[in-house]
């Protein structure tokens, strides 16, 4: 019975990691930045984001910590560097309210975002409201938000919803401005957020998903030159994750799952050239398990399903991009005393990819990549760092000096 109970609690974590994206808030360029196919640019890509997750053991300070910052960056490319980067604060506005403050960025060859927030939060009978502000240097671009959660990080049970305005002062009603940059883009039909968030905590286990959805947008913008025609471009996007953790018999069994869609259309009103559609997804299936060794070390084996698509229209297509990888990763670490850690292992990714029709980037001949790894994890007062080596165990199809590696460096720190 107990083995049963067992096998069912890990198809529960597994089944839950298909709901489906990051916790940071964000807005409507979290989609119409959003690309699949150039992540194609650099043929290890899939490693090079399973490796810069934040470690684990950093999430319990961030998520009762006020004031907090973390990031986690690392080199792409021979001349490209990404950053995923969060900061939050939290302070009194009077005896109960609070203002809040949070800073998102991410850059890398998935999507290039920031985002601003200015929350003002005031306790209900349950729960409390907040009204957010996302400033842009664009006025016609910022967003206003009102939402509602419940639950703290003492708590059990947590629960948000959101309902967000994109891009309110472009002609949202007819009053508002429609310039947008120098140029007008007026809306024809407005896009909202709404986003939602659960979690359930306990001592021996947790679970959190979420999810986001970009209504559709229609909005009318002129043409390239004067001569060009105005054309009708719209944009819908989801977006979805979920996470679960549990301890079973000296096992620390992970799942999770992310899924990020977006579609968009551009078409010219005299209908001089067919609409130009963009259907991009991507989603990720992936879980972890690891036991204590010894009393210091741990070993730990995981693994990633991830599959991307996307289809072009014209005058660039038609065309289609398809690609799934399946990582797999083994490591071996070691606690020399409190956040301090040495820790190595190895990576294999077996990976296809097909195409057809006409798609604007190529990809490296591999079925295969593998590296190999060493990072050391420690603390300084309120800051974690960790340094992450990594050594390409291919050969490459172009000529390296002595081997070729790859570096990441994630830190995380309260106040």
């Amino acid at each position: 019975a107990l083995k049963a109970a067992n096998a069912l609690l890990l198809g529960l974590l597994v089944t839950i990691a298909w709901f489906a994206p990051r916790t940071a808030r964000a807005n409507a360029e979290e989609f119409s930045n959003f690309d699949v196919e150039r992540q194609e640019q650099d043929d290890e890509t899939a490693l090079d984001h399973f490796m810069a997750r934040l470690p684990r053991e950093w999430r319990s300070e961030w998520d009762h910590a006020p004031l907090a910052f973390r990031t986690s960056q690392g080199c792409h490319t021979s001349g490209e560097w990404f950053q995923l980067t969060d900061l939050k604060l939290e302070t009194a506005l009077g005896r109960q309210a609070k203002f809040g403050f949070a800073f998102t960025q991410r850059v890398d060859n998935v999507i290039s975002y920031e985002d601003i927030m200015f929350a003002f939060r005031f306790p209900v009978r349950a729960g409390r409201l907040a009204l957010e502000f996302h400033p842009a240097a664009d006025k016609s671009a910022q967003d206003y938000a009102l939402s509602w959660e419940t639950g703290a990080d003492t708590t059990a049970f947590r629960a948000r919803l959101s309902f967000m305005i994109e891009d309110m002062l472009n002609n949202l009603w007819q009053w508002r401005q429609t310039r947008v940059g120098h140029a007008s883009e007026p809306y024809l039909r407005h896009p909202y957020l709404p986003e939602f968030s659960l979690g359930v905590h306990r001592e021996h286990w947790r679970a959190d998903a979420g999810g986001r959805y970009l209504t559709p947008s229609r909005r009318q913008v002129l043409g390239l030159d004067v001569y060009s025609p105005p054309r009708e471009v719209t944009l819908w996007g989801t977006l979805g994750w979920a996470e679960a953790e549990a301890e079973v018999n000296g096992f620390r069994l992970e799942a999770r799952g992310h899924d990020q869609q977006a579609l968009g259309t551009d078409q010219p009103l005299d209908f001089s050239t067919a609409d130009h559609r963009d259907f991009r997804r991507q989603w990720t299936a992936d879980g972890a398990i690891s036991r204590a060794l010894s009393a210091r070390t741990r070993g730990r084996l995981a693994w990633a399903y991830e599959a991307r698509t996307q289809l072009y229209g014209a005058p660039l297509g038609p065309g289609r991009f398809d690609a799934v990888d399946r990582i797999y990763q083994a490591e071996i670490s070691r606690e020399y005393r409190p956040g301090w850690r040495l820790a190595c292992g190895a990576l294999y990714d077996r990976l296809s990819f097909a195409r057809s029709g006409v798609t604007p980037w190529t990809s490296e001949q591999r079925h295969k990549e593998s590296r190999a790894f060493f990072s050391i994890q420690a603390r300084f007062g309120r800051v974690n760092v960790e340094g992450v080596e990594t050594i390409e165990l291919d050969t490459e199809p172009y000529e390296i000096a002595f081997h070729h590696d790859k570096g990441f460096l994630r830190l995380q720190s309260t106040f």
